[in-house]
């Protein structure tokens, strides 16, 4: 991968990271407009939620300053932190719905 590339990668990882804590931020919103037996259990959700994104982000971070085949094993870390993030926050909106009913 050359260096344009690896910057399209992060770039579009750091755009994608931004919007799904724009969204993990609304979920907050919507939770203070609940009432308390909604809210039982999601607040530590967000919570969980709050700190893969803080890990997807100190990733990235390891993405910038790596190089070569440590940069192959970033990446790799990085999609494997946004790949859990993603599904946590899938799980944690399909319990808000729920919840919210």
């Amino acid at each position: 991968m050359n260096e344009a590339q690896k910057t399209a990668y992060q770039e579009k990882m750091e755009a994608k990271l931004t919007k799904i804590r724009a969204d993990i931020q609304r979920l907050e919103g919507e939770l203070k407009e609940r009432k308390a037996d909604a809210r039982f259990g999601m607040q530590e959700q967000l919570q969980r939620l709050r700190e893969r994104s803080e890990g997807v982000k100190v990733k990235l971070h390891g993405l910038k300053t790596a190089s070569g085949a440590a940069w192959i094993q970033a990446r790799e870390g990085v999609a494997s932190a946004w790949s859990d993030l993603v599904s946590a926050f899938e799980k944690a909106g399909a319990e808000f719905r729920q919840h919210g009913e």
